[in-house]
This record gives C-alpha cells, structure tokens and sequence, in this order.
C-alpha cells in the first residue's frame, strides 16, 4: 500500500498514531501525505489552530516534548517537527527526552518528524517504532513503478491513458512526482469531460523536460546527424538559459563516461545506480546511450564543453552560436 494510502485509511478510520516518522527524498510526496494528515485535524476546528509546525533546528527537544505535552480544550493537536536532524552523528543526549515521551505519549497528540534521511540503528529510531509508525516516502525508481504511479494518478482524477501515451508522457515530462502531478492536473483541467488523454493532449500543453531534450540531442551526436542535433538545441534554447543547457550537458557526458569506465572495469548495469549516484531508471538510459558513444568521442565532447564554457563566461561569442559550435565538433 502506497504511503498516502495508509495516512487516508487512518484519517477515515479515526485512528491517528501518536508518533509518526517520515523519511526520504520525495518532499512532494511528504507534502501530499501531510495535507491529508491536517484534514483530519480541520475536520474538528477548520481554524486549524491545534495545528503546529515547528523546526528541530530551532527548538530543543525539551521544547517540542513541551508542545507535544500541551493539550488544547478544543480540539486534538497535531505538531509537525521539520528538518529532523537527530540521526547525525554528535546528537544524542537530548534525544532521551524523547525516549520517555514516547513511553508514554500525549493521547490529545499526534507528534510528526520529518526527516529525509534516517539511521535505523539508532536509539531514537527504534523507540519510535516501538511506540508509533515509521513510513519511507520514495519516488519510484523503475519503468515499470513509474507507469503504476502514474496510473493510480490518474484513476484518483478519474481519467486514463494507454500505456504506450503514459510512458511516453513521464518521458516527455520528467521523472519529479510533483511535476507529473501538476501536469496532470492540467491536462484534467483542459479535457473538461473527456475521460481519456491521449499523446496529442500531452504534447499540446505539456511543456517537455530540459532532461528528455538532453537525451535527445545526445543521441543526435551519437548518430552523427548534426542537423537534428542542432534542431535540437534550437529547441531547447527557446526554453533554457545557454548555462543551464551546457551544465546538463556536462553531467550527462561525466555520466557516460562514468558508464563506459565501469563496463571496462566488468562491472554492470544493476550496480552502476550505487556507483554513479543517479536513480535505476536514469541508469538504464544512459547505460544503453553510452554503449553507442566511445570514450575518445565522451572525452573530446567533455574537452569542447570545457572550452564552451570558458567562453561563455569571459565572452568570447554568442552564447547560442558557441552552442552550435560545440555541437557540430560533437558530430564530427
């Protein structure tokens, strides 16, 4: 079950944990999740004022024990603790204020730390666990996890599409739940009563990922077709300042090489994510993209972007026409 889905059940169910942990990269899921957790609480007093966010790195934990400890004559109280920090190395001795908080917590309060990383073995981790409910919130990773995410989106705005137009639409618009979901909510928006979207739809007010374009040109180069390289380009640089589109460039060319080097060294594709620090799904694209560039073409097209660049910050020449350059000294 979907995260979300266990903080829906618990909010039509009435029961609210004590003590919840949330952790990972996804802040739009986090987000989500926490507008669901509040509406539990706006049900009881639509002021929200038993509602409370607060940061670890501005209160000690005696003061969020303290707020965790106060009762509102009103109504139940929910107390969000931001920017959890308490995992790192070095924060240990307040933290058992804690232990005996969560021995015993408040019954009017529910207390929510938000964290995007956490270390499971430590002692604030598993007195947590103990006396409430721990949820990971992840983006999704793989093709086939992103097509299921996309169509429980959908289905949740009681619209559909074909599988091939779902691929072709987390291509077009980037691997970030919260963009897909605001693209989504668009494209609902604009089909009035239509119950299906289709690739036309997508590409007519979907603006296309500076990443997806990136890809594209890249494969350009790689077939040596200087002519779709460059309309690419084109393309992307009525969207994207000339200093962004070269940084892309570069990391996409480190991570080739980065690929090519490791298939040297024996390695393969299901360790590269760990090796290169990108995402499985972004892995499997520039693994298969990088077989058909060579490391002599990757380590010229690094030297070119350097030398780019270097001219684009002391101007040495039209940012768009350096762009040009570079690429046509790609496909050659």
């Amino acid at each position: 079950m979907r995260e979300i889905e266990r903080i829906k059940e618990s909010v039509a169910r009435g029961k609210i944990a004590p003590v919840y942990l949330w952790h990972g990269e996804d802040r739009f899921l986090i987000q989500e999740a926490l507008q669901v957790l509040k509406s539990f609480y706006f049900m009881t007093d639509p002021s929200g004022s038993g509602i409370e966010l607060v940061s670890a790195k501005e209160l000690s934990p005696a003061a969020i024990v303290e707020r965790a400890n106060t009762s509102s004559f009103f109504a139940n109280r929910l107390v969000v603790v931001e920017e959890v920090t308490y995992f790192q190395d070095g924060q240990t001795t307040d933290l058992e204020l804690f232990g005996d908080y969560f021995s015993n917590p408040n019954p009017s309060t529910c207390l929510l730390f938000i964290a995007e990383s956490v270390h499971r073995g430590r002692k604030f981790y598993k007195a947590l666990d103990r006396a409430g409910e721990i949820l990971e919130f992840c983006a999704p990773k793989r093709p086939q996890e992103w097509l299921t995410w996309v169509q429980l989106e959908l289905k949740l705005r009681e619209k559909s599409m074909d599988t091939q137009v779902a691929t072709q639409f987390i291509e077009w618009a980037g691997h970030h739940t919260g963009v897909l979901s605001q693209e989504l909510d668009k494209l609902v928006i604009f089909m009035g009563d239509r119950k299906k979207i289709t690739l036309e739809d997508i590409k007519s007010l979907t603006p296309r990922a500076l990443e997806a374009s990136i890809f594209d040109l890249l494969d350009a180069v790689a077939a040596r077709t200087s002519a779709k390289a460059l309309q690419t380009l084109h393309e992307v640089l009525r969207e994207e300042h000339p200093l962004k589109v070269l940084a892309l460039l570069v990391r996409q060319v480190r991570l080739l090489l980065g690929c090519n080097a490791w298939r040297r060294q024996g390695g393969n594709v299901a360790e590269a994510p760990s090796r290169l620090g990108i995402s499985p799904y972004e892995t499997q694209k520039v693994w298969q993209q990088s077989v058909r560039l060579s490391t002599e073409q990757l380590e010229k097209a690094l030297s070119e972007c350097l030398n780019t660049d270097l001219a684009l910050k002391t101007g040495g020449g039209e940012p768009g026409l350096l762009l040009e350059m570079m690429i046509i000294k790609f496909c050659q």
